[in-house]
């Protein structure tokens, strides 16, 4: 506000628009807030209701424990307390469920793909054109998400649940939803796989200013737990180091 109204200099028509439009701004993105943080709230309402179901089924020997509700499907769940659903066996569907998403766990598609034909059927969802890596040498590039150099351990993370002390290391994830937001401030610095300038890495580290680079091809597999490397926020560069010199990979 202060460089504003420097360079707004004596227009006091000017300045005074600007106090209105900001005070506008400042309405704006507070009831945009609030209506985020109520939304939240509906969602967390809504769990609840269906975790009640889930003990309920649990109770009554449908399901093997409570959170399996979150294996079926809302019209599956619905369906079967009306008697309108088109199998009794949900403990049989958690299962088949349970077991495919263990399998998504270990697929690691391409960012980019082609598929023909049905969609889950006869698709590899790797990346079929030629295209270069963008490492070379030290150095892996990413995309730009939040300027700033930082030179620190990394911390390689898969669950949030189950995230070491990040007090001076660089997190480093595949991808990230809104439960990973509590390890950011304790970060020094955010490398992420997956996402794009819109994603939700690269938002939030942008909220709480955390140097943030992302889109990183390979990155689970290029960085080894603990190394020490220099990223810089602003040219999506990570320089690799190790035992405080640059880190020649093959």
């Amino acid at each position: 506000e202060e460089i504003i109204f420097k360079k707004l200099g004596a227009n006091f028509a000017k300045k005074a628009l600007f106090k209105k439009v900001l005070k506008e701004t400042r309405k704006g993105v507070k009831n945009r807030e609030n209506l985020r943080f109520e939304r939240t709230r509906v969602f967390s309402v809504t769990r609840e209701i269906f975790i009640a179901i889930g003990k309920h089924f649990f109770a009554e020997q449908l399901l093997d424990h409570p959170r399996d509700i979150f294996y079926l499907t809302k019209e599956e769940i619905f369906s079967f307390i009306d008697g309108t659903g088109v199998t009794l066996k949900l403990k049989e569907t958690v299962a088949m469920r349970n077991a495919e998403f263990a399998e998504y766990e270990k697929a690691s598609p391409s960012d980019r793909f082609e598929t023909f034909g049905m969609v889950h059927h006869a698709n590899s969802y790797q990346q079929v054109s030629n295209v270069k890596s963008k490492h070379s040498g030290d150095v892996l590039k990413g995309l730009a998400a939040c300027p700033g150099i930082v030179r620190a351990p990394v911390r390689l993370v898969r669950n949030p649940a189950d995230a070491p002390n990040l007090d001076g290391c660089i997190l480093v994830a595949e991808r990230t939803d809104p439960g990973w937001a509590p390890l950011f401030p304790m970060a020094k610095g955010l490398l992420v796989e997956r996402g794009s300038l819109l994603s939700h890495s690269a938002i939030v580290a942008r909220e709480m200013g955390i140097p943030a680079i992302v889109a990183i091809g390979n990155l689970m597999n290029e960085l080894i737990d603990g190394e020490e490397v220099e990223m810089n926020g602003a040219t999506g560069e990570i320089r690799l180091f190790r035992n405080g010199e640059v880190l020649k990979k093959e």
